[in-house]
């Protein structure tokens, strides 16, 4: 009969599983809102507009088919060093302003001078940004309302308030994100089956990343069988058995047959916070085989105690790190790996 106090790793595994099903879950929410609210659709589709008068404050990314526009006499650099200018146009006493990239409107420029801008425009398609007035857009008006012999308030008071900028129309910039999400999404729900599936299957999780499915699914077993005979050594949540290494921490389960280990080590690292001075230590098993395995963030109690524990079972465990202890676990590695030869196995027989 199960006690309250029994340690089974299978239902350790599922919670672990059922935890790490939370992340890519909430990933997946919050960046398909994404795809929803970012708008993707109107970048990869821009609407078309007829005239620099009909944009509306809904819209985002354009397709504008200008009217007859004129030259503000202002000009702007984005980051890339790509020059726009600023032209207008009147209607029904009211102006609308767009920002053009400089080498589109100069479709003819053998016709004018080196460095001249084209005064007028006129049936001219571009594609766009809707934005409201910014900074760049405020500072051509302060200038542009002086060459008039007018005031800012009274170009305002007549300004449509919505300007068609090529400059901040970065359609790379959106297509990266929309990339990046989009694989981020794909990330999340590969990372979301796998820990469903380990969760249906609890053998299939990784605590002995050198072994089989099967040897893992036998190897869970007997560690459970050690477990349950209660004669085992307890630091936290690693469990020292007759024969297994056995770690139930927060961050995983690991099972390492005790057998399988000729070197075992601990390794300290600070945490990215510099006002901790404590460090964690990551407990190191190296195989008979040069397989390696890691059991992360043990305290310098923990790592220092299951170091200890290990070296008192009836295994013949190398422990700690030194140049020397390290020379003879990479020699036993080398005999490990020679081909047996006829005699050898005949001698064994």
């Amino acid at each position: 009969m199960e006690t309250e106090d029994r340690i089974v790793i299978l239902d350790h595994i599922k919670n672990i599983c059922k935890r790490k099903c939370i992340l890519p879950v909430v990933a997946i929410v919050i960046l398909i809102a994404l795809l929803f609210i970012v708008p993707f659709g109107s970048l990869l589709s821009p609407k078309k507009v007829d005239g620099v008068f009909n944009l509306k404050s809904s819209d985002s990314f354009v397709t504008v088919s200008t009217g007859k526009m004129k030259y503000t006499g202002y000009d702007v650099k984005n980051g890339l060093g790509t020059e726009f200018s600023y032209y207008y146009a009147l209607k029904d006493g009211k102006c609308a302003f767009a920002l053009i990239p400089k080498d589109l409107v100069e479709t003819s420029k053998k016709a004018l001078a080196e460095g001249s801008v084209k005064e007028e425009i006129n049936n001219l398609t571009f594609k766009a940004k809707v934005i409201e007035p910014n900074r760049p857009y405020k500072e051509m008006i302060e200038q542009f309302s002086k060459d008039l012999n007018w005031t800012e308030e009274g170009v305002n008071s007549i300004s449509t308030g919505l300007i068609a900028s090529s400059a901040n129309y970065h359609p790379y910039r959106y297509i990266f994100c929309l990339i990046a999400i989009l694989v981020l999404i794909a990330i999340s729900i590969v990372r979301l089956v796998i820990n469903y599936r380990r969760y249906k299957d609890p053998y299939s999780f990784t605590v002995c990343h050198y072994l089989g499915k099967d040897e893992r699914r036998e190897l869970v077993d007997e560690a459970q069988e050690e477990l349950d005979s209660e004669n085992y050594l307890q630091i936290n949540a690693t469990y020292i058995t007759e024969n297994y290494f056995i770690d139930l921490d927060n961050s995983g389960a690991f099972i390492i047959p005790l057998k399988d280990v000729i070197w075992v080590f601990r390794l300290g690292r600070r945490g990215f916070d510099i006002r901790k001075h404590t460090l964690t230590y990551t407990i190191n098993f190296i195989s008979r085989d040069g397989e390696l395995m890691r059991i992360p963030k043990k305290s310098s109690d923990e790592a220092m105690a299951i170091m200890k524990s290990i070296k008192a079972t009836e295994y013949d465990i190398i422990t700690g790190h030194s140049d020397a202890k390290r020379n003879m676990a990479l020699e036993i590695i080398r005999r490990n790996q020679e081909p047996v030869t006829e005699e050898e196995k005949t001698e064994e027989d």
